[in-house]
């Protein structure tokens, strides 16, 4: 019963001359088109579909944490189970997951850990930061056009802008990013191991809760925000993440994340 209005579908290996990252960047023609429609939502996939990028009416891109959080709550309407997440992937969906009596697996970056761990422990759902889901009863690998008509069924119920305001006063904001800074692959393991000793015991003037190793060195905050150091899997970088509860916050955890980090490498 929905009216679909579709975008640069026909085969372009090209892709219109752009990357066909699912990123805000990229997408701006979508955005535009979402809003002088007067559209509900707005769906993108990357090349092989694998991935899946959200644009709302009032949010433009939905940053695909919120995403995470907005859909699994609307699975939790009707089923339970718990929630894998990368160790790069939002505190939210802790807290969404808590608020359900439902329990949350942390795991390296790489889809290939989200579904060991969707497997081992009968997961509701999976998923990470960069925008690769998928949910129990389907074969456990990213699966964007999945998401898409996952994202219709919940945007049918509730406005996915709505869904987040919603879970975003309950649970508390989140602001989320990552740099990239250059590393040759054959150094990574040595920046790693010379971060091991420079762990320092405050961020952003915010004591380090404890330290998790899943996957590089995620700094927890007393505040409840956390710096994450890794190594790229697929880039010659190494990725600082973090979140935190503000805009400002965010960019000063990002900042010393990244005066950390670079000069070991």
């Amino acid at each position: 019963g929905a009216d679909v209005i579709r975008l640069r579908c026909d085969r372009d290996p090209t892709f219109g001359g752009n990357p066909p990252e699912p990123d805000a960047h990229n997408l701006q023609e979508l955005i535009r088109k979402v809003r002088a429609e007067d559209a509900d939502l707005g769906i993108a996939n990357d090349g092989d579909a694998d991935r899946i990028g959200v644009v709302t009416p009032e949010r433009g891109m939905l940053d695909e944490n919120l995403f995470y959080a907005a859909v699994y709550d609307y699975l939790l309407e009707s089923d339970e189970g718990p929630a894998v997440r990368t160790v790069s992937t939002t505190f939210l969906i802790d807290r969404i997951a808590e608020a359900h009596g439902q329990e949350v697996v942390e795991t390296a970056v790489g889809f290939k850990w989200v579904a060991r761990a969707m497997q081992e422990s009968d997961a509701l759902m999976g998923g990470e930061e960069s925008g690769g889901f998928s949910i129990r009863g389907h074969i456990r690998e990213k699966d964007g056009v999945l998401m898409a008509l996952l994202a219709g069924a919940a945007a049918s119920e509730e406005s996915l802008d709505e869904r987040v305001d919603r879970l975003v006063e309950e649970h508390g904001e989140i602001h989320a990013g990552k740099v990239s800074l250059d590393c040759p692959d054959a150094e990574k393991e040595r920046v790693l191991a010379d971060l091991e000793g420079q762990i320092p015991d405050a961020v952003v003037g915010q004591s380090v809760r404890r330290t998790v190793t899943v996957d590089g060195f995620k700094l927890l905050l007393e505040d409840g925000s956390w710096l994450l150091v890794r190594p790229s899997g697929t880039e010659p970088k190494m990725r600082v993440y973090a979140e935190s509860s503000s805009e400002g916050r965010l960019e000063k955890l990002l900042e010393e994340g990244r005066e950390l980090v670079e000069p070991v490498i």
